[in-house]
Formats: C-alpha cells, sequence, structure tokens
C-alpha cells in the first residue's frame, strides 16, 4: 500500500497547493481497502499538517462501481471527505491491482483569503458536487459527479451536461466558454465516444466556441457510474474573471496536429496563467504523430515512451518541464500492461511524480495507454491578480 504526494509552495505569502493519491495493498474485501486507503490518505493529511477540510476535489476510482460505490458512500471515511466542502467524484476505472484508488487536490488559502461554498448542480443527478470558490479577481467552479437526469441516449446526455443553459457545466451563471477543463469519462467508449463527440462539437458551434475562441483542455476516457443506463459522467473546471491572454490553449505542431483536424473539439492542454504561478492542464495524450497517426501500435511500452515524449514537447513548447507535472493518471486498455508502462515511466523525468495507473480504454481502440495530469510552475506574470 501507497501514500505519494506533492506539492507547490509559492515563492511568497499565497495559496499552496497538493496533490496525494493513496492506494491500498490490493489484499482483502473492499471494505477493509476502502479503511487502508483513507488511514493513509489521512497520515499524509497529518505529515503535510493539512485541515481536511482545503480538499478541493477528489477522484475515487474503484473497481466495480455497481457492487461498490453504495458501500464506499456510506462508509464513515468517505462522509467525512464528502463533509469536508471538496467536491468528488466516484469512478469505475479499475486501479492496478486494487479494489480502489484515491487522489485528493487540497488547496489551503490564507486566512480570510476566499469563500468556499457548495452548491447544487441544476439539471444533474443527485450524486452531482460542486464547490465555488471564490478568491480575489476569480471564482472557480469545481463540478464534479455531473450524471444526466434525463438518461437518454448518449448524445442527449451530453447535451444535458453541457449544452443546456443554467444547468450541468452551465450551472449557477457559469458560460460555456469560461470552460478551461473537462473530464468525459464515457461507458462503453467504443460505442459511445463517436455520439458524444459529435454533440460536443454541435454544441461547441452553437455557442460560438471553435479553434479562434479556443477550446477547453478535456479527456474522453472510459469510465461509468453505479447504474448502467449512464453513458456520460462529466467533471468541469470554469473560472470566472480571467481577462483576455491569461488562459492559452497548448499545443505542439512537431509531435501532435490539432485536434481540429480530426474533428474532435479539445485543446491538447491549456495554460491559466496567474500572478504568482501557472496551471498547465494536459489533456489526455497518447503515443500519436503530427499526422493524428497512432504510432507503435501493438507495442505498449514503446507507445508509452511516446505519450511521455508527447506530454514533454507540449510543455516545452509552453516553457515548462515534465518535472513540473504534480500528479499523473495512466490509463490503460488492458490492466495486463500496468507493470510494463510503470516501468517506462520510472525510468522517465516523471520518475517522482505521484501516480495512478487505472484501465480506462482510450477512444480509439489501438491507443494502449494515455496520460493526463496537470503542471505548476512559478512563471506567473504581474498583469494578472494571484491565484
Amino acid at each position: 500500500m501507497t501514500a505519494t504526494v506533492s506539492k507547490w509552495l509559492p515563492a511568497a505569502a499565497g495559496t499552496e497547493e497538493h496533490f496525494i493519491i493513496a492506494k491500498p495493498d490490493g489484499h482483502g474485501s473492499f471494505a477493509r481497502q476502502v479503511d487502508q486507503t483513507f488511514d493513509l490518505y489521512q497520515t499524509a493529511l497529518a505529515d503535510l499538517g493539512l485541515d481536511a477540510a482545503s480538499a478541493v476535489t477528489a477522484t475515487v476510482f474503484l473497481s466495480d462501481s455497481a457492487n461498490q460505490e453504495s458501500e464506499l458512500r456510506q462508509h464513515p471515511a468517505f462522509l467525512r471527505l464528502a463533509a469536508g466542502g471538496g467536491a468528488v467524484t466516484v469512478i469505475q476505472q479499475p486501479p492496478a491491482d486494487a479494489k480502489l484508488g484515491l487522489l485528493v487536490y487540497h488547496a489551503p488559502r490564507p486566512q480570510g483569503g476566499s469563500r468556499r461554498s457548495l452548491t447544487s448542480v441544476a439539471g444533474a443527478a443527485a450524486t452531482a458536487a460542486g464547490l465555488v470558490v471564490t478568491a480575489g479577481d476569480y471564482e472557480f467552479s469545481y463540478l464534479r459527479n455531473l450524471l444526466s437526469s434525463g438518461q437518454g441516449d448518449a448524445g442527449m446526455q451530453t447535451d444535458d451536461l453541457l449544452g443546456t443553459p443554467g444547468c450541468g457545466a452551465q450551472s449557477n451563471g457559469t458560460a460555456l466558454a469560461q470552460v478551461v477543463r473537462t473530464w468525459l469519462y464515457i461507458n462503453n467508449i467504443d460505442t459511445n465516444y463517436a455520439p458524444i463527440s459529435t454533440a460536443r462539437n454541435a454544441l461547441f458551434e452553437r455557442f460560438g466556441i471553435d479553434e479562434h475562441s479556443g477550446f477547453p483542455a478535456s479527456t474522453g476516457i472510459e469510465g461509468r457510474s453505479a447504474d448502467h443506463r449512464d453513458l456520460l459522467l462529466l467533471d468541469v473546471l470554469a473560472i470566472k474573471g480571467l481577462q483576455p491572454g491569461q488562459s492559452q490553449g497548448m499545443e505542439v505542431t512537431t509531435h501532435m496536429n490539432s485536434t481540429v483536424e480530426y474533428g474532435v473539439t479539445f485543446e491538447r492542454g491549456r495554460a491559466v496563467t496567474f500572478g504568482d504561478r501557472r496551471h498547465l492542464y494536459i489533456s489526455g495524450t497518447a503515443s500519436i504523430d503530427n499526422k493524428g497517426q497512432i504510432l507503435h501500435p501493438g507495442d505498449v511500452g514503446r507507445q508509452t515512451e511516446r505519450a511521455v515524449e508527447n506530454v514533454g514537447a507540449l510543455l516545452a513548447a509552453s516553457d515548462a518541464a515534465l518535472t513540473d507535472m504534480r500528479y499523473l493518471l495512466v490509463y490503460l486498455r488492458d490492466s495486463v500492461d500496468a507493470d510494463a508502462v510503470e516501468a517506462v515511466i520510472a525510468a522517465s523525468p516523471l520518475a517522482t511524480v505521484p501516480r495512478i495507473i487505472v484501465r480506462a480504454p482510450v477512444c480509439r481502440p489501438g491507443w494502449l495507454v494515455e496520460i493526463e495530469g496537470v503542471a505548476i510552475d512559478g512563471k506567473g506574470d504581474p498583469r494578472f491578480a494571484p491565484f
């Protein structure tokens, strides 16, 4: 069993940022593994001197949501996590060699420097979790575990969650243009990615979001809730108060082509610059070349190497580095490949970055591995307010 942490500390007074990943040893019942996971998390909190109430988002990765989610949501440790005020996602993406895993993001802000409020998410099922953090010039909306209350087909659920004003991603007065990062967890991705992608394209066109205005960074990956009728589970980060030029799409055409060339509407990454730091949101990145083709078909080791290279090139094009990554999520089509993928990452500049490897097929069957995460560095811009 392991708990790994990373932290980013500002050079002067300001908000710290911490990421904690906890995973049990994989032995015994689900209840035992939940106990282990949250014990590891609590120990990490104590070691870091963090208050549980500074949690912003959390993701619990399950191996079998239909049989585990209800038990998880009734567990005292989960109830404490949810009561702490963070926005929580529960998703079926089986961790390698365990029944669950946990990723929690903490951002303890200086006393009196922000206001936090839990918020409902209109139009979403009851498990939706929303947290709004108002800090200085900014309002951060963390909307998590969004499921359509209508449960229509895949396209309808996409429109419910992303494209309906006042609901889902646009709750509480958020405009779709203020969304900087999305995670689309797709039930049966080999069947449902196409209609979800088509619906997303259509609604972005409807709201005037295009390659000139820029799209959110995004991950579209296999994942599901406990209910087989849920075809899309959506997580969203939106930021109000950003100034022109403060949020920039990331690309590196030497390594990866523009996504619009093959008809999808997201950025390879998005860099948001604050007065005291930058957040670089890396979309799900696979073994792809600058023509949009899969590289190294059938070879998961070489695909991992190329995915790491692509992430590194994307960061370098924005004057950042792999060592600025604060956590990684690694998605596999086949969990048997976990050891091979871990060996490649452990031999790369990402070796010390906290990570969790889960089974979650990518949108193209030929992609065996995909990597995402967030980088943070100190390259702020004094024209903008601090984070």
